[in-house]
């Protein structure tokens, strides 16, 4: 897969970086992780839901909305695309993205596959839906991990200008809600600030134009 077709990070010298959560289910940690986020002054992230999670849950997928937070689609359903044919996947991501619009409002095109599991047909699918595929550089395995410190070992130290970080804000790991503060205290330590994934792009595309400028 060329690294165009999927965003992994955005190549970039200034000290930024996208927190990105992935949510399928639960309402215990979605909601702390979004007054965590106020506690700790970050303004700017990137949500990923699944469409069924949106429609059981309008309310919080209309607060993420409203505090200002980017959403992104995680499909309907959490499951692996790359084992269903074009045809499931057109509709998984058409009802995605209804229900999604149905809860905030917003008609979504960033796009990440669930698990992050895909191959050049579902690449190539997806982008045939405009879907802008998005995936990460920097994995914290916190749904996974039950040890804070390790959460913490697998982001800080990997972070660079640029980095999409993978989160998530689901029940039951609450793991990824003590981990959260501790990565961001560091990463602010190391000069780093917080932006959406949309705002990374568009900082790529300015770099760009730039640099084509001085030639």
């Amino acid at each position: 897969m060329d690294s165009w077709d999927v965003l992994y990070r955005v190549e970039t010298k200034k000290k930024v970086v996208a927190l990105t959560f992935d949510i399928a289910n639960g309402h215990k940690v979605p909601l702390r992780m979004l007054s965590l986020l106020k506690e700790h002054g970050v303004h700017k992230a990137t949500f990923f839901i699944t469409g069924i999670w949106a429609e059981t849950h309008p309310q919080i997928a209309r607060k993420i909305q409203k505090k200002g937070f980017e959403i992104g689609s995680h499909g309907y359903r959490h499951k692996d695309y790359r084992w269903q044919n074009n045809a499931w996947i057109e509709q998984e991501v058409n009802r995605a993205g209804k229900a999604i619009f149905q809860a905030t409002g917003i008609r979504t095109r960033l796009f990440r596959p669930p698990g992050g599991d895909m191959n050049p047909r579902v690449v190539r699918k997806l982008r045939t839906l405009d879907q802008l595929i998005v995936h990460w550089d920097v994995d914290s395995l916190d749904w996974k991990l039950t040890d804070i410190s390790m959460i913490v070992r697998r982001v800080v130290p990997y972070v660079r200008g640029g980095s999409i970080i993978l989160l998530h804000a689901c029940d039951p790991w609450y793991q990824s809600l003590t981990a959260l503060p501790l990565i961001v205290r560091k990463l602010r330590k190391k000069g780093f600030r917080f932006v959406t994934v949309s705002e990374l792009m568009r900082l790529q595309r300015l770099e760009h134009a730039a640099r084509g400028g001085l030639r």
